[in-house]
Order: C-alpha cells, then structure tokens, then sequence
C-alpha cells in the first residue's frame, strides 16, 4: 500500500488546469495547422502510389482489421477520416465536448499519419504529439478556457466561479504534463543510446557535425549550414553540448529548477537545427510547454490587469 500512496503521490498531485488546456490549445493548434497545410499534399502523393510500395504499420492494420489485415485504404475512406478529423480538431481547440472531440481527432490524426508511414517515409518527430493527443483526450483538459467551461456556466459548470481559474487545481490535471516531460527525457535518452551505440564515443568529433551541416545545407540549400560546416572547433564543442543536454534531461524530473536551463537550451537547439539543417521539428517546440507553469502567468497577467476572472473567458 506505501508503494501504491507513493505512487498515486507521483502521477497524481494536483495540477492546475490551466497549465493542461494551454497545453491543449498549443497541441491542437499545431496539429490543426499541419493537418490543413501538410496532410493535403501528402495524402494524395500516398493514394497514388502502387500497392507494391504499402507496407502498412501494425497501428493501421488495427485500424483496417474490419476490411482484412493488412488492407489498403480507399480515397474515399481517407478522405472521410480527413474531414472528421478536422472537424474534431476545430470543436478540440474551442473546447466543446473536448474529452470525445480531442478523442476523435487523436485517432484520426493517428490513423492518417499511420496511412502516410505505410510508405515508408518513417519520422519520429510525430510519435510525441501523437501520445499528447491521446493522453490530453483522456485528461481534464477542457475545464478550463473552452467552451465546455463556458456553457456550464451559472447551472453546470466544471470550475467553481468563486475560485480563480489561475488557482483551480485537480489530481487529474498533471499526469499527462508529466508524461510528456518523462517522455520527452526518454527520446534524448534514446538519441545518446543511438548516437553512441552506432558510433561510439568517437560521435563526438565535430566531423559528425560538420558531415550533415554540408550534406544537409546543400540538400536543403542551406548556405548558413554550409557557412557553420567551416567551424571544426564549434561543432566539435556544439556536439559535446548535445550529448551533455541529451543525456541528462531527466535531471528536469528531479529537480524541477533546472528547467530554467535545459528548457531555453533545448528550445535553442530545435532553433538552431531548424534555421541551418531545415529540421522541422515544430511539435517538440510547441510540446515544451509543459514545462511552463502557465498558471503563474495567467495570476501574474490578472493581478496586473486587476480582474482575475477575465481569464475565464
């Protein structure tokens, strides 16, 4: 039982609500975007390609079980699967019925971006939003700045008007903030594994470095990689950084005021790669907000502007 109350201590304190829906809002906005701006594009370059090239993940034959294992999907069922998911993704970022919206449009976005990898263009910078997705469905995370808060209002509603939303706290609002934290130490952990397993302590020479600031500059037509790609010395000292950062994350976990390094560092790091490799990896940016405490920002913004339930919407 002491182990059982050490950990329901850990997964589930109280977390701020705010903290979750401004997580939630940051998630489905981003996907939002990407479903609109990305998916189009490489949905149909997938539906036009031959069966010969579909080699489907075991995640979409989960999906196509009902139509046979290991079946293709149609046009028209991708194109039904679209729409629904960003129909569900509109009433997710608004916060209406958030728990089964939020629902609908993680699996839709599970079961399109599943449909895309079955071609195998595999990436690994999706996985992270997609486990957000899921896990921001199955959390309190439209209490709070939603329309689920606001027609509950004066009959119904899910937060105590009396109480500041900034201050309104529950042991179901932080674990999936501690989740994505916990996840996020696991993917550097695995990026030192794999660097090291691979290359060995000889990863650390500054040429890896250089090797894909030149092959990745002239790929993407990057003339600021190609530009770094002459510091030898600078790579050398960047890429010592990266596995110091990489592999000791998880130190956010246990003492919490390092984020106030590791956090601005990793953002920097995600920066640096985007603007000189052309690195997109735009939902581990927007994910670093669950290291924010927001609602210290928004108590902070309302004792400014002296109206503390403006935030409430």
């Amino acid at each position: 039982m002491s182990i059982a109350r050490w950990w329901d201590s850990v997964w589930f304190r109280n977390g701020s609500y705010i903290d979750l829906a401004v997580v939630r809002i940051l998630a489905v906005g981003l996907s939002l975007v990407m479903l609109i701006v990305e998916f189009p594009g490489a949905l149909k370059l997938v539906l036009e390609m031959p069966d010969s090239l579909y080699y489907p993940l075991p995640t979409l034959k989960i999906f196509m079980l009902p139509w046979g294992w290991g079946a293709r999907p149609d046009a028209t069922m991708v194109n039904i699967v679209y729409w629904v998911t960003l129909i569900s993704g509109f009433f997710s970022l608004a916060g209406f019925r958030t728990n089964i919206s939020l629902f609908v449009f993680s699996i839709g976005i599970l079961f399109l971006q599943a449909f895309i990898y079955g071609f195998g263009d595999l990436h690994h910078r999706e996985a992270i939003m997609m486990v957000a997705l899921l896990a921001l469905s199955l959390s309190p995370s439209g209490r709070v700045l939603s329309l689920d808060n606001v027609l509950g209002k004066g009959h119904n509603s899910f937060v105590d008007s009396r109480i500041p939303v900034s201050t309104a706290t529950s042991p179901f609002a932080y674990w999936p903030l501690l989740m994505l934290q916990v996840f996020f130490c696991l993917m550097y952990l695995s990026a030192v594994v794999s660097k090291l397993y691979g290359s060995g302590i000889g990863w650390i020479n500054g040429y890896t470095l250089q090797y894909f600031m030149i092959q990745d500059g002239i790929r993407w037509g990057s003339e600021v990689a190609v530009w770094f790609s002459q510091f030898h010395v600078f790579l050398f000292m960047a890429q010592i950084v990266v596995i110091l950062f990489q592999g000791t994350f998880w130190v956010v976990l246990i003492y919490p005021r390092a984020k106030w390094v590791y956090v601005p560092l990793g953002l920097f790091f995600h920066l640096f790669i985007l603007f000189t490799l052309k690195a997109p990896f735009f939902q581990w940016l927007v994910l670093y907000s669950v290291f924010i405490p927001w609602s210290r920002v928004f108590e902070r913004f309302s004792r400014r502007s002296g109206n503390i339930d403006t935030v409430t919407g």
